[in-house]
């Protein structure tokens, strides 16, 4: 499996370095990567999420979509309570960026790297799984993710946000006893195969596009983020999720589960830390910059602990 995750991942690596080089040449900035942003969050995603529902109700995988969910709660738990413990600056100065790192660590990039790298590795099945991840993560963003940043939260951005509303609207979809016409479901398709190329064109995007602003010095507080959202968060997931395998190990179905949590784990530092960045007024250059270093070392992290895992967790 971890030669699929990198040749996957090469792959994905190939359309960014062509976005750069197109990017860099005609000089697209904040406007453009803000369009690709929203497209993919708020319609090509949704998209993806709500089409991998429609297909025949079986009980069977509404109990391991909620498995799914189980799991990925646990992993936001345990996520949160690693960088609560790490990430305690003294200074004001540096309590500024502690909020950025704890969003950005916590909520992997599991959307715009997640879902084409899962769906190039499991396929609709696995995109299925991963619904189940994506809503967690959805509520921790808008939760947890706008209290480091604001000291509050509104629940209103939890119910109404697309990604949500996807999947809430898929299982209604899944456990009705039809399946979508073709008329719709051709065009959702189309869609959704959409999302790898728009994705990995953003990232390059972003890559050609970031600047370093201001004497902040970032290098220590990056090489940290880097170890904690590459290293310390798979290792502590990889090791609760082995636990959970020598628990309810039950054949390939649930191996899937687990690996399908678990890349979503792996994945880089989620884009979403730089748009709250800009939301809130935080340092958006610092945020922007711990988005590409881990999306650039991720190409050797991720296969590397997909590679660790498929050892310990046989089929």
């Amino acid at each position: 499996m971890y030669l699929t995750v990198l040749k996957q991942l090469l792959t994905m690596l190939a359309i960014s370095i062509l976005a750069f080089a197109f990017s860099r040449r005609n000089k697209f900035g904040s406007s453009e990567s803000g369009f690709l942003s929203r497209l993919l969050l708020y319609f090509v995603n949704p998209c993806l999420i709500f089409s991998s529902f429609n297909k025949e109700f079986d009980v069977q995988k509404l109990k391991e979509l909620a498995f799914v969910i189980l799991l990925s709660l646990l992993m936001h738990l345990v996520m949160t309570l690693l960088v609560s413990l790490f990430i305690r600056s003294r200074t004001e100065e540096a309590k500024q960026l502690d909020g950025l790192e704890k969003v950005g660590i916590v909520l992997t990039n599991c959307g715009f790297i997640g879902i084409p790298l899962i769906n190039g590795v499991f396929g609709q099945d696995g995109i299925f799984y991963l619904t189940g991840y994506l809503a967690v993560f959805n509520i921790w963003l808008w939760t947890y993710g706008e209290y480091q940043m604001s000291r509050s939260f509104r629940i209103k951005k939890v119910l109404t946000n697309p990604n949500v509303l996807a999947v809430l609207c898929g299982l209604v979809l899944f456990c009705l006893p039809v399946t979508l016409p073709e008329v719709i479901a051709k065009p959702l398709s189309y869609i959704s195969e959409l999302n790898t190329a728009l994705s990995m064109f953003l990232l390059g995007l972003l890559f050609a596009s970031f600047k370093k602003t201001g004497n902040t010095p970032y290098t220590r507080r990056v090489i940290k983020v880097c170890l904690l959202r590459l290293v310390a968060c798979p290792v502590v997931c990889l090791l609760l999720l082995l636990v959970v395998w020598k628990l309810f190990a039950s054949g390939a179905g649930l191996r899937t589960e687990v690996f399908v949590v678990f890349i979503s784990c792996l994945c880089p530092v989620g884009m979403s830390v730089s748009s709250f960045a800009c939301i809130f007024g935080k340092d958006a250059s610092y945020s922007s910059l711990m988005v590409l270093s881990t999306s650039a070392l991720c190409i050797i992290s991720v296969p590397s602990f997909v590679r660790l895992a498929e050892l310990l967790i046989a089929a």
